[in-house]
C-alpha cells in the first residue's frame, strides 16, 4: 500500500480513521494547525510551516527537549542492533539490565528493584498488583483496598482510571470497586478557615477516619503524586506529605509515589518524592520523562522489604504473574539511557532549580488579571487557575469555555498552552532558557487581557 504523505492527505486520513483520546469526539476535527510535522528544542512546527513553542513539554514528557541527535542515534542504534528482545522468566537484554541499575542508583536507599512497562498507567497498575501480590503472599488477601486523593491522576487503563478523581473517569466508563478517595491536598480550594497547619490536620484526619471505616487490615496501599499534574498543579501544603506517610506506615499500608510527572527533572530532581517532600515511599511509579518521549517507557520502583517476600516463594504456582510483551523493551531502555546521559552531562536537574526559581516568580506577576485566582507550582511545572470572581473562587461556567479562551489568544501569539477545566497548565521542556520564560509569561499575561476584555465586552465580568 503507498501512503500520499501530503499533510492534507493526512489531515483528511487522521479525520477519516483516527480516534483522539480525551476528546469530545463529535466535535473534534483535526486543522493544519493542529498537525505537527517537526520539532527542535522546545519548538514544534505545525503542517502550515508555523513555529510554537511548546510549553506542555508534549503531555509532560519530553523533558531534554526535540530533534536530540542523541537520543535519535540510540534508538536507531539499538533497534540495528537487536529490535526487540522480551524478559519473561530467565530471559533477558542488555539496555533493561543497564538501565534498571542507572535507575536504582539514582532512587531513594532501600529501592534498588525496577520493573518495566510502556506508560504511567502501567507503572501505577504494577505497584498495586504488586502491593496486592505481597499481601497475598503473607496470607493477608483481604488487605485489597486502595486510597487515593480527590482531584489525583493516576492514567487511564481500567484500574489506573478507577485511582483517578480529576475530570470525570467515574461518570463515562465503569471503575473497579476496591477504590476510595480522600480529600484533596488542595491549599486554594480548602473548607473555610482552614490553612497551614490546621489544613493539614484535616486532611490527615480524613485519611485516619477511612482507615478507621475500611479497617487498616482491608487497605493494601495509599498512591499519591507529590505534586498533582492534572488535577490543576496542585502543591500540597508543608508537612502533608511525610504526616500522610506516617499514618499509613504505622497502619502497615504501603505508600505509593506516582512520580510519573515530577520524576525525571521536572522539580529539579530525577525523583522528588523524598527529596523535596520527605515522602519515604514503598513503590515509586516513573514515565514519561524516563525517556522524554522518544519512546514508551516506564518503571515502578519496587522495595528492598517487598521485594524481598515476593520473590522469597518457590512454589511454581505463587509466581510473579504480571508482566507485558513490551516490558524491557531494548530499544525503549536505550532511549531511556540516552535520556539519563544528556540530563546529567547537561546537569538539566539544576537548570531547572535555578531557571525554575524565577519561572516561578515571574509566574506570580499573574496574579494581576482580574481572571486568575491563583498561580501555583514548582519548578517546571505551574498552573494558572482561572476565576470568575477571586473574592469567592468561583469558576466560570463550563460552556464559557474559559481556558480554551486563553489557550487560543496563546496560540495566536505562538505558544502551546494545555487547557484544563478551569486551568492553564503549564510544563515546558526542561532546557527552557530564562529569557524563554519570561516570553513565555508575557505571552500569557497579553492573553489574560484579551480574555478579560472579551468577557467584559460580553457582560460576564
Amino acid at each position: 500500500m503507498t501512503i500520499d504523505r501530503t499533510y492534507g492527505s493526512a489531515i483528511d486520513r487522521d479525520r477519516s480513521h483516527v480516534i483522539h483520546p480525551f476528546s469530545q469526539l463529535a466535535t473534534t476535527e483535526v486543522t493544519s494547525d493542529d498537525m505537527y510535522v517537526g520539532g527542535a528544542g522546545c519548538y514544534l512546527e505545525d503542517a502550515r510551516g508555523n513555529r510554537l513553542f511548546d510549553a506542555n513539554a508534549g503531555l509532560w514528557c519530553v523533558n531534554v527537549g526535540y530533534g536530540r541527535d542523541e537520543m535519535v542515534e540510540a534508538i536507531r542504534e539499538q533497534a540495528a542492533r537487536m529490535s526487540y528482545g522480551q524478559i519473561f522468566a530467565r530471559n533477558a537484554n542488555l539496555p533493561s539490565a543497564e538501565l534498571a541499575a542507572r535507575i536504582a542508583d539514582l532512587a531513594p536507599a532501600g529501592m534498588s528493584r525496577v520493573f518495566f512497562g510502556t506508560g504511567g498507567s502501567i507503572a501505577n497498575e504494577t505497584a498495586i498488583r504488586t502491593a496486592h501480590h505481597y499481601f497475598r503472599l503473607q496470607g493477608r488477601d483481604s488487605k485489597r483496598f486502595v486510597l487515593s486523593v480527590d482531584q489525583s491522576y493516576h492514567g487511564s487503563t481500567y484500574l489506573a482510571a478507577s485511582l483517578t478523581f480529576s475530570g470525570n473517569y467515574h461518570d463515562t466508563f465503569h471503575v473497579v470497586d476496591v477504590v476510595r478517595s480522600i480529600a484533596a491536598p488542595y491549599p486554594y480550594r480548602a473548607p473555610d478557615g482552614l490553612e497551614g497547619d490546621r489544613f493539614v490536620d484535616h486532611l490527615v484526619d480524613d485519611l485516619e477516619r477511612t482507615i478507621t471505616r475500611l479497617g487498616a487490615d482491608n487497605i493494601a496501599c495509599f498512591i499519591l503524586e507529590p505534586v498533582l499534574g492534572a488535577g490543576g498543579g496542585i502543591v500540597p501544603p508543608a508537612g502533608y506529605h511525610a504526616r500522610m506517610v506516617e499514618v499509613c506506615h504505622a497502619n502497615d499500608i504501603f505508600v505509593i509515589a506516582d512520580e510519573v510527572v515530577t520524576g525525571f527533572g521536572r522539580l529539579g530532581h530525577f525523583m522528588a518524592a523524598e527529596a523535596v517532600f520527605g515522602m519515604q515511599a514503598d513503590l515509586v511509579t516513573l514515565g514519561k520523562g524516563i525517556s522524554s518521549g522518544y519512546q514508551p517507557l516506564s518503571a515502578t520502583l519496587v522495595s528492598d522489604r517487598i521485594h524481598e517476600v515476593i520473590s522469597a516463594s518457590k512454589d511454581p504456582d505463587r509466581i510473579y504473574a504480571h508482566g507485558f510483551t513490551h516490558s524491557g523493551h531494548p530499544v525503549c531502555c536505550a532511549a531511556g539511557l540516552a535520556n539519563i546521559d544528556i540530563m546529567e552531562r547537561e546537569d538539566l536537574c539544576g537548570h531547572v532549580t535555578t531557571v525554575g526559581a524565577g519561572f516561578q516568580a515571574r509566574l506570580r506577576d499573574l496574579h494581576d488579571s482580574a481572571l486568575v485566582g491563583e498561580v501555583r507550582g514548582m519548578g517546571f511545572m505551574a498552573a494558572v487557575e482561572l476565576v470568575r470572581d477571586r473574592s469567592t473562587k468561583a469558576v466560570f461556567p463550563s460552556e464559557v469555555g474559559i481556558s480554551a479562551r486563553v489557550e487560543a489568544y496563546c496560540r495566536d501569539q505562538g505558544l502551546i498552552v494545555r487547557p484544563l477545566r478551569q486551568h492553564i497548565i503549564l510544563s515546558p521542556p526542561l532546557v527552557m532558557t530564562a529569557e524563554e520564560s519570561e516570553w513565555v509569561v508575557g505571552v500569557i499575561g497579553r492573553s489574560l487581557e484579551r480574555v478579560e476584555s472579551d468577557l467584559r465586552a460580553e457582560g460576564m465580568l
